[in-house]
């Protein structure tokens, strides 16, 4: 893949959630939880089941969306190879590049395998991790985009979908 297509890649994770309104420890009590793995990839990410009831997976077995009924609620969630060896920054430099200028970064730490990128996107929250797995070779990703109105329902949302999202560990990873 050329350099300049596989930067674009990163650029494609996005996800929306939307919510009812209902206190977040309920909502969290509640919510059907479930494990999306990739197969191919190893990856596996946490995600509230009877919210994200669509499901559309990649031919090539590198991601996922989930989606609501109504199709407002998306998660995405994606590995890649990193053929060119693009380093963490660099790559987290692209995406930001990629943002119109309509959208403003709010929190934004990096460590030495990943980095977090949230902040407004017009009316929208978004949050997106990106985890380099497999000593660089292997990119994996989640982003999630939910209604600013509703960021105290969603922020224990985010936490433990956050929290679960594991990096490749599969065949891929030690070819």
């Amino acid at each position: 893949m050329e350099r300049a297509g596989f930067l674009r890649l990163g650029v494609i994770i996005l996800a929306v959630f939307c919510g009812s309104g209902r206190v977040v420890a309920e909502r969290m009590q509640t919510m059907d939880w479930e494990v999306y793995r990739s197969e191919r990839f190893g990856y596996s990410l946490l995600f509230p089941g009877g919210m994200l009831e669509h499901r559309s997976e990649t031919p090539d077995g590198r991601g996922v969306e989930l989606r609501s009924k109504d199709g407002v609620v998306r998660l995405k969630v994606l590995a890649a190879d990193n053929s060119d060896n693009i380093s963490i920054g660099e790559y987290r430099a692209a995406i930001l590049r990629e943002f119109s200028a309509s959208n403003q970064l709010k929190y934004g730490p990096m460590g030495q395998s990943w980095f977090v990128l949230s902040g407004a996107r017009g009316d929208s929250i978004y949050y997106q991790k990106v985890l380099f797995a497999c000593g660089g070779r292997i990119i994996n990703a989640f982003a999630l985009t939910y209604p600013e109105q509703q960021k105290r329902e969603f922020d224990s949302v985010v936490t433990t979908i956050e929290k679960n999202f594991r990096p490749t560990a599969g065949p891929d990873c030690y070819r």
